[in-house]
């Protein structure tokens, strides 16, 4: 009688992230996007100090040498490039925290397995295991 109440170990494992694990990950996810907002924020106040700067004629006080001028093209690509990536990171976290209220955070949308909470810890944003990735990549690679 023992063994038929015994469930097959595929059966045991775990399939979702508790509640617990849930509002952990949902808080990381918070704490990154302020972070992110606030690094968003910095940069965009350098940012339009320096146009400011520049309209203003502040910088007509330095000569307009081919390197200085080069060096403030790069500086904004730079930053509007940094930007970009933050952007696309604070999507990432928006649809991670959407997982969360859809009950699905955690879960590899490739295999369907729990994504191990190793991986959630390093990148929280984290859609696919391993395992799923490396799936994808050798699709994309044929």
């Amino acid at each position: 009688m023992a063994k038929a109440k015994a469930e097959p170990k595929t059966k045991s494992r775990k399939k979702k992230l508790n509640k617990k694990e849930l509002e952990h990950f949902k808080k990381k996810l918070i704490e990154e996007r302020n972070k992110v907002l606030e690094e968003m924020a910095e940069l965009q106040s350098r940012n339009l100090k320096q146009s400011i700067a520049d309209e203003s004629g502040e910088v007509s006080r330095y000569s307009y040498h081919l390197g200085d001028t080069a060096s403030l093209s790069y500086g904004r690509e730079f930053s509007m490039g940094l930007a970009e990536r933050q952007q696309k990171y604070i999507k990432q976290i928006e649809q991670a925290l959407q997982r969360i209220e859809e009950g699905v955070y955690g879960i590899c949308k490739v295999t369907g397995e729990l994504i191990p909470l190793e991986r959630l810890e390093e990148v929280p944003v984290a859609k696919y295991s391993v395992e799923g990735k490396e799936i994808l990549d050798n699709k994309k690679r044929r």
